[in-house]
C-alpha cells in the first residue's frame, strides 16, 4: 500500500488513517558522537531507514510518525558532540507520544529504536502504560536480526552491535551518507568479546573515557557493505512482515 508521513498530511488524512487500522510506525535514535568516522545522526538514520522499507512493503497504509534524533546518552556527554535526554525525559515523552497515538484513534504504536541506551527506559515507559485501546510495541531494530546469520559476517566483533564498530559501519557504508569516507578504516575501540544472546546476565556501566577514548567500541576497519544490507533489509523484512499480521 502505502506509506505515509504524517508530518507532511493535514487532520483529516491523519484521522483517515486511524479510522482505517493503519498501524503507527515510530523511529526513535539519538545524537551523539561516533567515533571519528560516522554521523552523530547515525542511530536515528539507521532506525528511520528499518521503519520506511518496512512501511513501503507492507501491504496495508502505515503511518510513519517523525522521528526522535535524540535518546538517552549521558554516558557519552564527556567526549562532546552528544545531546543527551535524561532517561526520566525520556520515559515521559515515550508515554507522552503513545498517549497522543491513541487519543489520535490509532490502533497500534510500534516503536523502532536505534539506540542501546534508549531500551531501558523506553521498556519502562512501555510497560507502564495501560494499553486499552492501542497497543504500544518496542524494538531494536538489530534484535530482528537472526544473531547467528550477524555473528557469520562479522569476523571482529563476533556479531556484537557495539557503538561505530564493525556492525554499525557496515550499516553506514551500506546506507551512505553516514560516513566520512575519507577516515575510514577508522581505529579500532574496545574490543567486543560478547555478541547478541550471550549468556552473560551481567549488565556493566560503560566507561567511555577509560574503555573507549576514540568514542568506538568494537572494530570498524572489516565493516563491508555485505553485513549492513544484511542488517537493514532483513529487519525491515521482519518488521514489514509483523506489520502485516498485526
Amino acid at each position: 500500500m502505502t506509506a505515509h508521513r504524517l508530518a507532511l498530511l493535514a487532520a483529516p488524512e491523519v484521522r483517515a488513517l486511524a479510522a482505517a487500522g493503519a498501524p503507527a510506525l515510530w523511529a526513535i535514535g539519538s545524537t551523539e558522537q561516533h567515533g571519528t568516522h560516522l554521523v552523530t545522526g547515525f542511530d536515528l538514520a539507521s532506525a528511520q531507514a528499518v521503519c520506511d522499507r518496512a512501511a513501503e512493503r507492507c501491504p496495508r497504509d502505515v503511518a510513519l510518525l517523525p522521528g526522535l534524533p535524540f535518546g538517552s546518552s549521558d554516558h557519552w556527554l564527556p567526549l562532546g558532540a552528544t545531546w543527551s535526554l535524561s532517561p526520566t525525559t525520556l520515559v515521559s515523552l515515550v508515554g507522552d507520544v503513545a498517549r497522543s497515538a491513541a487519543a489520535a484513534g490509532f490502533q497500534r504504536l510500534t516503536i523502532v529504536n536505534g539506540h542501546a541506551g534508549n531500551i531501558g527506559p523506553a521498556v519502562t515507559a512501555v510497560g507502564g502504560l495501560v494499553a486499552d485501546t492501542t497497543i504500544v510495541e518496542f524494538l531494536s531494530y538489530w534484535t530482528l536480526v537472526d544473531p547467528e546469520r550477524i555473528k557469520a559476517l562479522s569476523p571482529s566483533d563476533g556479531g556484537g552491535v557495539g557503538h561505530a564498530g564493525e556492525v554499525e559501519t557496515s550499516i553506514a557504508l551500506y546506507l551512505g551518507g553516514l560516513a566520512v569516507d575519507e577516515r575510514l578504516p577508522a581505529p579500532a575501540g574496545k574490543e567486543l568479546s560478547e555478541g547478541p544472546g550471550s549468556s552473560d546476565p551481567i549488565i556493566r556501566a560503560p566507561r567511555p573515557l577509560t574503555e573507549a577514548p576514540g568514542g568506538v567500541y568494537g572494530n570498524p576497519t572489516t565493516a563491508t557493505r555485505e553485513l549492513g544490507e544484511l542488517m537493514i533489509e532483513t529487519a525491515a523484512d521482519r518488521l514489514a512482515a509483523h506489520l502485516t499480521d498485526a
